[in-house]
Formats: structure tokens, sequence, C-alpha cells
């Protein structure tokens, strides 16, 4: 596994990467190249500066239940887009592009129009299970549903 990435941070020094953590991946570990990639992309996301816009959230809600709530006030559904692709969850949202009338003059404007793309990285077997949006929250829920060749059991000694 050749995984070595190394980013700089704001100060300018290096931060280790996640191999560099782990030298011996190999040794205790089969089948994970995937899962190590993953964490290695997201290591490089995060050092690199992930976007805070729109605030969320993501809460258990039960033993295999999930919830992200994004605070989006001012998009309407047809504005907002969910897309589900390889374990990847995408929320996207588009405002168009809308003439300042002459009346308005703002001597504030803090009310963010602006439009955003925010990732989040899914485990295998967790699904989408619906979204909704109200009061301003766009509500996703998801739920991990382990098959059950997946679960463990025990295995009789011949």
């Amino acid at each position: 596994m050749a995984y070595t990435l190394v980013k700089n941070d704001i100060a300018g020094g290096t931060l280790p990467s996640i191999t560099s953590l782990f030298p011996n991946l190999e040794a205790w570990s089969v089948g994970f190249d995937r899962e190590w990639r993953m964490l290695e992309q997201l290591q490089n996301s995060l050092m690199g500066g992930t976007s805070s816009y729109p605030p969320y959230n993501i809460k258990q809600t039960g033993e295999h239940a999930y919830e992200i709530e994004m605070a989006v006030a001012g998009f309407s559904k047809k504005e907002l887009l969910i897309e589900l692709n390889n374990n990847r969850l995408i929320v996207e949202g588009r405002k168009e592009e809308q003439a300042e009338s002459s009346e308005a003059a703002y001597v504030y404007k803090g009310i963010a129009a602006r439009q955003f793309r925010q990732n989040f990285a899914l485990a295998d077997h967790v699904k989408v299970n619906g979204s909704e949006l109200r009061d301003g929250i766009l509500r996703i829920t998801l739920e991990r549903d382990l098959p059950e060749e997946k679960k463990p059991r025990m295995i009789e000694i011949n």
C-alpha cells in the first residue's frame, strides 16, 4: 500500500499522513485498501479546508439510524439536489441569480444566497431512506442495513 500523502498546514509545517501514523497496515488488515484510500482522501480534503456552508448536524437517531440536518434557509425544494453515487452522498444548492431591484437599497446584506455542495462519505450498507425540507432545515434520514451474511456469527469447531 503506497498511500503516503502529506499536506502542508497553515503554519507551513506538515501533518503526518494516515499511513505514516499506521505504518504496518498490511500486518493487521486484509481487504481494507478502499477504506484506507477513503481515509487518505478525507484527510486531504480536511487539510485542504472544507466549507462550513451551509451549517449541518449529523446525529444518531437509533442504533442503526442517522440523520443529517442542513440549514438551507432561503432555498426551495427545486433549488436543492440530493445525489447518492458510490457511497458518496452529495447535497447541492443552486440559486439562480436574481436581478437586484432598483428600489432595494441594502444597508447590510447578510443572508447568504450562494450555491453550495457538501459531500458525505457513507459506509457500506448505509442507505438513504428519504429527505424532507421543513422550516429551512433539510433532513436526510439514513440507515445502516447490514446483510445477514455480514453480521457476527459463531463458527463451530469440528
